[in-house]
Formats: structure tokens, sequence, C-alpha cells
């Protein structure tokens, strides 16, 4: 199948899987989704605003330490924001190419290589915390011992995970040997393409080598996530008269999972099945389709959006750069080409504008 083939089957299954997820959503009672949005207590609102903007601060941190503070705090959180704005508004998430595309344009400049396999690791960061809050819920809700230990052992696997992260990045040869191993008794592991990969995702691993890096990462990892645990269940309150941690740190893991899973732009259906689903869960509605947790979805969705889409614009202002720009750069790095942004038609020197080691 060709790339064009390719690209065209996702966006057609995004919409499929959006479509049955918002069926699902709306088909009993849209009117009482309406009723409850309504009456939302939208005080609520604000202070999770802010606490999503610290909590991207926070993300724009850990990649400025897992690059190598190659750039300036300014440039890494008005880079990510517009990873995340295009991931919203774009199909087929082309935000890591397009945060990678902006790195490289600056001054000097971030390899695209590099960029991509840091995004790597905070993608492996990002798995382990998931699991951590998953082991967590599972481990504060009032069920029975069985649920409790599966979430201590989710919680036990996270530490093992971290131990691995931190051994692979100081003994990079370790993981190639594990997986030359392996390939002995599976061979479709003998793939010149995995170990490629492999090499690729050991490149970003590499600076966790160095305690004050791994330590500033997993701190700001473990900081970013609480925030966003936070801000959800600040939320809770716009909706909801008796919110739970346990439906916070629920609806955040899910809704990281439904990331992966293929939708329209912004991951609308998904998103909301996922919230609905852990509010469910976690005994805060009976059931998923009930018109308080549908309402609640939906809000939270469109406010994380509009922050994103507003901070977006924002960065792409910052950095000089159009949004027909960047999508054009980052066609030309999904087709493995190794252009990159070229400055602001205007000329303005990266020193004028702040330099890098700010």
């Amino acid at each position: 199948m060709s790339a064009i083939g390719k690209r065209w089957s996702s966006v057609i299954l995004g919409l499929g899987v959006s479509g049955v997820a918002l069926w699902y959503l709306f088909h009993r009672d849209l009117s009482g989704v309406r009723d409850e949005l309504l009456g939302a207590r939208y005080v609520a609102v604000l202070p999770c605003v802010v606490l999503i903007v610290v909590g991207l601060g926070l993300r724009a941190l850990r990649w400025r330490v897992l690059l190598g503070e190659r750039l300036s705090a300014r440039h890494s959180f008005h880079i990510l924001n517009v990873s995340y704005f295009v991931n919203g508004v774009l199909p087929l998430r082309v935000g890591e190419l397009a945060r990678a595309a902006l790195a490289a344009r600056l001054d000097p400049p971030v390899p695209v290589f590099t960029a991509l396999s840091t995004i790597v690791v905070e993608r492996l960061l990002d798995t382990m915390a998931v699991f951590a809050l998953i082991g967590l819920t599972l481990a504060i809700l009032p069920t029975g011992l069985e649920i409790g230990v599966m979430g201590a052992a989710l919680g036990v696997g996270t530490i093992i995970g971290v131990v691995v992260l931190l051994a692979v990045a100081a003994r990079p040869r370790w993981a190639h040997t594990l997986l030359n191993t392996l390939a002995c008794v599976l061979p479709p592991l003998r793939s010149e393409r995995l170990h490629a990969w492999l090499d690729h995702a050991l490149d970003g691993i590499t600076p966790l080598a160095n305690p004050r890096t791994a330590a500033l990462a997993f701190g700001w990892t473990a900081l970013a996530w609480a925030t966003s645990v936070m801000a959800g269940y600040v939320l809770l309150y716009a909706i909801f008269e008796t919110p739970t941690w346990a439906a916070s740190l629920a609806m955040v893991a899910l809704a990281s999972f439904a990331i992966a899973v293929p939708a329209v732009p912004g991951n609308l259906g998904p998103f909301e099945a996922a919230i609905v689903f852990a509010l469910a869960s976690t005994g805060l509605v009976a059931h998923p389709t009930d018109p308080p947790a549908v309402a609640f979805a939906l809000l939270l969705h469109a406010e994380g959006l509009m922050v994103y889409i507003v901070l977006g614009l924002i960065g792409l202002w910052a950095e000089g750069v159009s949004l027909g720009e960047l999508v054009s750069a980052t066609r030309k790095l999904r087709g493995n080409s190794s252009a990159t942004l070229q400055p602001p038609a205007q000329s303005v020197t990266l020193e004028a504008r702040g330099g890098d080691n700010e």
C-alpha cells in the first residue's frame, strides 16, 4: 500500500472509531447532558486551566533536561505547546515531527534525530507514570484484596521499570545483547529495522546515565503527572458535588491510553469514552453514559483543547513560524528528508529574541 493509501486508511479508521464512540456516548440522553452543562459550576475552570499550564511548563522543563539544556526554557515551552496544538488540530499525530522541526531551526540547531530520540524517552517515562497511576488507583479503591494486590504489583512493576531504564542508560549494549538473545528464540526479532529503532531509543535514553539528568527527568515527570491529576480533580467540582482522587487518577491514566487509539484530530470520541469509563469504574457514576459523566468528559476535553490551541498559536508567534511552514516541514521529515524550517523572513536573530541560554 502506498504512503497516501496508508494515510487515507488511517483517516477513515479514525473517523469510524470516533463515530462509534460518539454514538455510544450520546445515544441515550442528550437533554440530560445539556442540563448538566448549563448547571455546571464553571468557577472550577480557571484553576484547572492554571494547573494545565503549569503541567505543560513542567513537561517543557523535562524535555529541556533530556536535550542537555541545548535550548532555553522559553523555547522548550513554546515548541512543546505547538506540538500539542498540531496534534489537536491535524490528523496523523505529526506534533512530534513538528517539535523536531522547530528545535532543528534554532541557533544552534538541535539535530532532528536527537529531538526525536528524546521524545521516545518521554514516552517511556510517561508509560511508567501511567502504570503507576493505575496501580495507585487500584490500591486505593474500596474493593477486594485481589484488586489491591494488583495495584501494588503495578507499583512494584513501575519501580522495576525505572531500574531497568536506568541500567540500560548506563549500559546501552545490554539492550542489543538482550535483543540478540531473544532473536535466537523468536526469529522475527532478527530485524535490522528493529535494531535501528533500538539504537534510536538508546540515543535518547543515554542522558539518563547522568544522575542529575535522571533525577530531574523523573522528578519533572512525577510533578507533571501529579499536576494533571490535580487539574482533573479540581474540574470534577464543576459537575460533581463530591469528587474523588481515585476518579481523577483513573481518568488521567485511561485518557493517556485513549490518545493511542485512531480517531479524528483531537481524539474526539475515544477521549470522552476513556473519561466516562474511568468515572464509572471508580463509582462516581452508575453508568458510563450517565449525563453527568458525558457532560464532564465534554467539558474536560473542550477546556484542554482550548488551552492547547491558545498556547500553540502563541508558540507559533513566539517562534516566528506559520502553521503552513510547519506543516510543510513535517511533511518533509515524514518523507525521511533532512530539511528543516528556515529562519523567519524578517531575519530576526535568536539573540535579538532572547537567545537559547536565558
